[in-house]
């Protein structure tokens, strides 16, 4: 069974509660007071940021700060929202991490594990949303926090699957629009395959967190940031087929060795997929950048 992050899904809620706009909260703020670590705006003295953007964490746990912030745990280091709207591999990573969360909610629902879906769908509101709203404004694109917040209070209530579906696909046709005003990539940046590559990461990351017995979902974490990157793959290999062959076949294997380390939302109790294989194609994919 995946494990459950309760306590951190109703500061979730709150939080984006407390935080949007009027026109996009869905429900009244309950009890619980918003309890948001102010260390979610620092980095974490084991975080480094990688060329153009993304905070990972080196050698498992990093600090307790979520994706919109500096710190980061394993494969969710964060991204810095603050330069969202002028630079697009940071726009586009954080419209990936909450993608990756909604593949990852919507899987657990399907599969039955509706408390798992509701907390999926709830993490990034305040841990992505929020921090990105000021780039979002920016860059002229609608308010999508509501439909965020919609999608987390059915499954949060165990609506029906259809129900749940409809409210996942509201926010993935948000995102869509929004990547569609992203702004302008600087000469020379490759930025669908850096955001490509760090979904990869993150999923690796995640595994061998996974694989060291810590508490939480890091498992299902990573299989979400696994679906974000197929979802670029398609454009990605292509583009690096014609351009980058070495590189498209680094992608290939790396996309191949992550497919068998996450064959569904759990991990299996016969997993033989060992981390440091994960992290070894990840990294040799890199290198070939």
């Amino acid at each position: 069974m995946v494990r459950c992050r309760l306590r951190r899904l109703w500061t979730s809620l709150t939080v984006a509660t407390v935080l949007l706009p009027a026109s996009e909260a869905l429900a009244e703020p309950t009890q619980l007071q918003p309890t948001r670590d102010d260390t979610a705006r620092t980095l974490s003295p084991h975080v480094t940021a990688s060329p153009g953007v993304i905070l990972v964490a080196e050698g498992g746990e990093g600090g307790e700060g979520g994706e919109g912030g500096g710190g980061g745990e394993g494969g969710e280091a964060g991204v810095d929202t603050r330069r969202a709207a002028s630079d697009a591999t940071v726009y586009l990573t954080a419209l990936d991490l909450i993608s990756a969360h909604y593949h990852a909610g919507l899987a657990a629902y399907r599969a039955g594990q509706q408390q798992a879906g509701a907390e999926m769908f709830a993490h990034p509101i305040s841990e992505v949303y929020v921090d990105l709203m000021p780039a979002l404004k920016t860059l002229s694109v609608p308010a999508f926090g509501g439909l965020m917040q919609k999608a987390s209070d059915l499954a949060l209530s165990g609506a029906p699957l259809p129900e749940i579906e409809q409210a996942a696909n509201a926010v993935f046709n948000a995102l869509h629009a929004a990547e569609a005003k992203a702004p302008a990539a600087q000469p020379g940046q490759d930025v669908e395959t850096a955001v490509f590559v760090d979904m990869l990461d993150r999923a690796a990351l995640q595994y061998a967190k996974a694989r060291s017995g810590a508490s939480g979902d890091a498992y299902l974490d990573g299989y979400g940031f696994l679906q974000a990157a197929k979802e670029r793959s398609g454009k990605v290999l292509e583009n690096l087929s014609a351009s980058r062959p070495e590189t498209a076949k680094a992608a290939r294997d790396a996309l191949d060795v992550l497919a068998k380390t996450y064959p569904a939302i759990e991990m299996p109790a016969d997993s033989s997929v060992d981390p440091g294989t994960v992290l070894a194609a990840t990294s040799r994919l890199r290198l070939t950048l």
